[in-house]
């Protein structure tokens, strides 16, 4: 199962899976999937998930180099007055329309 196949199933029921409704404990989740799938799967194609929204998401915000793509979400949370971890799907959902290969 790929990242992008489970994601789904954590916007449906995020604390299922995570403590808290909280964007960094996500990344933590999707760091350690990405691990392990790393790891145990030999058709790892997740590789460049992290990065890519990275710099989508610097270059669609203009934000300076530094921060994580979580504190990024954060920010824009922050701005929107909306949960951190539905900003996260929200950009996520835009950042896979426009980038087909996810």
């Amino acid at each position: 199962m790929t990242i992008h196949e489970i994601l789904p199933y954590i916007e449906q029921k995020p604390l299922m899976y995570l403590k808290t409704k909280d964007i960094y404990l996500l990344d933590s989740f999707i760091g350690g999937y990405l691990s392990c799938q790393q790891i145990h799967d030999k058709n790892f194609k997740d590789l460049d998930f992290q990065s890519s929204f990275h710099e989508w998401l610097r270059g669609k915000f203009n934000f300076d180099l530094g921060l994580t793509w979580a504190d990024y979400i954060f920010k824009i949370s922050q701005a929107e007055n909306m949960n951190s971890v539905d900003v996260f799907f929200k950009e996520y959902y835009l950042f896979k329309k426009e980038y087909k290969q996810y």
